[in-house]
């Protein structure tokens, strides 16, 4: 029924025909005025709306016939929907265009996962589903992307290290480039769970120029302290990664971790509250 469409079907034909929708809108506003112009060829009708393509036809007929707004009969497409739907769906579109000239994400965001240990389980499940590209199982990827792309400042915050995630800080921080700043904000160095594995370390953390950070105060708090248990990786005030990955072998190898790489305005949000960390922590010199 040509007047009474469906609106989920409607939403899904916009939705469908986004990715092209300047041309798409050209279709459809055309075809409101000729609709007979849907029962010949893709070329055909490409040609006579101008400044789009046969293929760029072959979807729009498709999206039509599958919101039921057209209907197949023997080799020919014919229209069911009226006229002013098909102008309604054009000034749609042709806003759809409008907006993704102008618009930006203002956070692209990409997720990050550590296989728990080689050939798992979890693995050949997400590929048997082809859920997840292989190229995204390696949280230390991530860790080595931002510390090469870091221009000022490149910030840790790890609240638990041990021996193995002693080593990747100290790589992580030896391939910053010249003259970014280096801080690393951890629990305090005198507990067993973060200071043991630094210490081993020591003397490299000091050699590279690592700015080193407690956060644990006083509080009122039932634990009498605060702290942090955040697992935060940042670069300048463009790009970081939060998630599940602590700076330990068996969140690098052994767990499913889980997190994302975040680039955009929320970056800078994030260095303004790592400023606020440090500016309470105690720093640690000498080590």
């Amino acid at each position: 029924m040509p007047d009474q469409d469906n609106e989920a079907d409607i939403n899904a034909l916009l939705y469908g025909l986004a990715p092209l929708a300047r041309q798409a809108s050209r279709i459809l506003a055309y075809l409101a005025e000729v609709p007979d112009g849907l029962g010949g060829s893709d070329v055909a009708l490409s040609s006579r709306v101008g400044e789009v393509s046969a293929e760029h036809v072959a979807i729009a007929r498709r999206s039509l016939l599958e919101g039921g707004l057209a209907t197949q009969v023997h080799f020919s497409t014919k229209l069911t929907a009226a006229p002013q739907t098909l102008r309604n769906l054009a000034a749609n579109l042709k806003g759809i265009a409008a907006y993704l000239r102008t618009h930006q994400d203002r956070n692209v965001v990409e997720l990050v996962l550590t296989e728990p240990g080689e050939k798992s389980h979890l693995r050949k499940a997400i590929d048997n589903l082809h859920a997840l590209s292989p190229v995204m199982f390696q949280t230390s990827d991530a860790f080595f992307r931002l510390a090469r792309a870091a221009k000022r400042d490149f910030v840790v915050l790890a609240p638990f290290i041990d021996n193995q995630g002693a080593d990747l800080l100290v790589e992580l921080f030896s391939i910053c480039g010249p003259g970014v700043r280096r801080h690393l904000v951890c629990r305090p160095l005198s507990e067993p769970q973060c200071g043991a594995a630094f210490l081993r370390r020591a003397d490299d953390f000091r050699r590279i120029g690592v700015l080193v950070y407690e956060y644990a105060l006083p509080s009122t708090l039932p634990s009498g302290r605060e702290t942090f248990h955040a697992k935060v990786v940042l670069a300048d005030e463009e790009l970081f990664y939060i998630g599940s990955s602590n700076f330990m072998a068996s969140a690098l190898d052994r767990s499913f971790e889980c997190g994302v790489i975040v680039k955009g305005g929320a970056a800078k949000e994030l260095s303004s509250i790592l400023k606020a960390v440090r500016s309470i922590a105690r720093p640690v010199g000498g080590y």
